[in-house]
């Protein structure tokens, strides 16, 4: 029995704006019972260098303003490219307006877009049996079942990373059928996307080798626009790094440098540390004195990416007691000091990056999005808040009580191992999705493997990197749900019988 009726159709129109608004609602549900947005310590630093930038460009109007501040730039000679300038504009500006809580309904508008211009694009392989609302929420309502309204209301750029990986699948499995504005559109999400955080840059660079495999395969006209798409938006966004990189150097008279994460990455693994070893010491190669500096204490606990890089006590500090030039040199540095490690020591090397991508993707906790009173205390100081302004960064109702998370990792594991087995039972079943709806969820699992190379190989394995991609899986179990060639598929043609 199909819907005909006009008041059937009305009744069936006004359940699917329902349930759209039960997943909007779903999607900041941690928001809101937060009471607010949830913080990292490295929020701070956004909020530093947006403001820095924003200041430059827009002194604010109210000199004595609380939040507006008097930011100036560091005087060391550098400036940082880790931290994307265009995200730490968007969370100042906010900031300076006393409305932070407008960054998580960002972070939710640019998600309702992606997954919306999925189900219309997707739509279209249905025979024309498609309800966009509700393929749009319903898997949206899955993906709120895990960590994705945790990264709807993080105050960092990770909820771009999935958003990215949506619009790549969705470009390599459906371009060829969109229409020229929704290239534009979704193109333009992605460059977006890019620009937000390097690593969305090294996904990016990986994943085209990918989406150029995929047009090999295909036998259609147009197979290549996503292949094409993705090197523009690559050169795109690498070009936004240069112009950024020179803007600096120009206005600033500072050199842009890059947290040496690849560096502290390498020396905890074995190799780099066993190549330093070998070499130094070596006044050429500024790498060594890191190496020094790693020798200063013989606790064991100094031998960790984040307290190599981050840490400033005389205990666990190395990097960071370093001399400003010393820093600056070792950061500079590291792209060679990476290149001679791998050439001296290619097997180990890659046998600790595949062994970081593994690691890294069985870490899916959310604990990190909740912060501890030392990450706000971070937070606050990187900032550069004094104690009038500490409630601009609140700790928030769940950190309250930490007993809840465990119970929340379990549950989002069980869904998480469920979905995935439910995606891989229909990319090998043959016919119960069209071929380019299984390219599509086979691009989303590439995707958070690529993820989990990308940071567990350059940084360091860690839940918040895991967490952010992996509510993909649910939402792409529920969306191959929604158009298997079954009974599902009349539910989003609008046929409930």
């Amino acid at each position: 029995m199909s819907v005909s009726a006009p008041s059937d159709k009305l009744a069936f129109q006004t359940r699917s704006a329902l349930l759209a608004t039960l997943a909007v609602l779903a999607c900041l549900s941690v928001f809101l019972i937060n009471g607010g947005p949830l913080y990292y310590f490295d929020t701070g630093s956004y909020i530093r260098q947006g403001s820095v930038a924003l200041n430059s460009l827009l002194p604010p109007v109210n000199e004595t303003s609380t939040t507006g501040g008097t930011y100036t730039a560091d005087d060391d000679g550098t400036a940082t490219g880790s931290r994307s300038l265009i995200y730490g504009l968007i969370i100042a500006t906010f900031f300076r307006a006393d409305a932070l809580y407008a960054v998580p309904v960002i972070h939710l508008a640019a998600t309702l877009f992606a997954v919306w211009m999925l189900a219309r694009t997707a739509g279209r392989s249905l025979d024309g049996a498609q309800n966009t609302m509700l393929m749009t929420a319903i898997p949206l309502l899955a993906a709120a079942s895990t960590s994705l309204p945790f990264y709807i209301a993080y105050m960092m750029p990770d909820i771009f990373a999935p958003i990215l990986l949506i619009a790549i699948a969705a470009l390599t499995a459906f371009g060829q059928t969109m229409r020229l504005w929704e290239l534009f559109l979704i193109s333009g999400l992605a460059l977006f996307c890019i620009v937000l955080h390097p690593s969305h840059l090294a996904i990016t660079g990986l994943m085209i080798p990918f989406v150029a495999l995929a047009a090999l395969g295909r036998r259609m006209p147009g197979r290549w626009r996503a292949t094409v798409l993705m090197v523009m938006l690559l050169t795109l966004a690498a070009a936004e790094r240069k112009a950024f990189q020179i803007t600096v150097e120009a206005q600033m008279n500072k050199e842009v440098v890059y947290t040496p994460h690849i560096t502290a990455r390498l020396i905890v693994d074995g190799p780099g540390m066993d190549y330093l070893k070998d070499v130094c010491p070596d006044a050429s190669i500024p790498t060594c004195a890191l190496y020094e500096a790693l020798s200063w204490s013989d606790d064991p606990y100094r031998l960790t990416a984040s307290h190599i890089i981050f840490e400033r006590s005389s205990q666990l500090g190395s990097f960071r007691l370093l001399s400003p030039e010393e820093q600056k040199q070792v950061a500079l540095a590291q792209g060679d000091f990476a290149k001679a490690v791998f050439l001296s020591r290619p097997i180990a090397t890659s046998f600790a990056l595949a062994k970081n991508g593994y690691h890294q993707i069985m870490r899916y906790s959310i604990t990190m999005t909740i912060p501890t009173d030392v990450e706000l205390t971070n937070a606050r100081t990187l900032a550069r808040l004094d104690e009038a302004q500490y409630d601009l960064i609140q700790k928030g109702n769940l950190a309250w009580d930490r007993g809840w998370i465990e119970t929340a990792d379990i549950v989002h594991g069980v869904i998480y191992a469920v979905s995935f087995a439910f995606i891989v039972f229909v990319l090998l079943r043959p016919g119960r999705v069209s071929r380019d709806m299984k390219l599509f969820a086979l691009f989303i699992l590439i995707g958070i493997a690529v993820n989990a190379l990308v940071c567990g190989g350059v940084s360091q394995p860690a839940d918040r990197y895991g967490a952010r991609v992996m509510w993909l899986l649910p939402f792409t179990a529920a969306f191959l749900f929604l158009v298997q060639r079954s009974g599902a598929s009349r539910i989003i043609a609008g046929d409930p019988s």
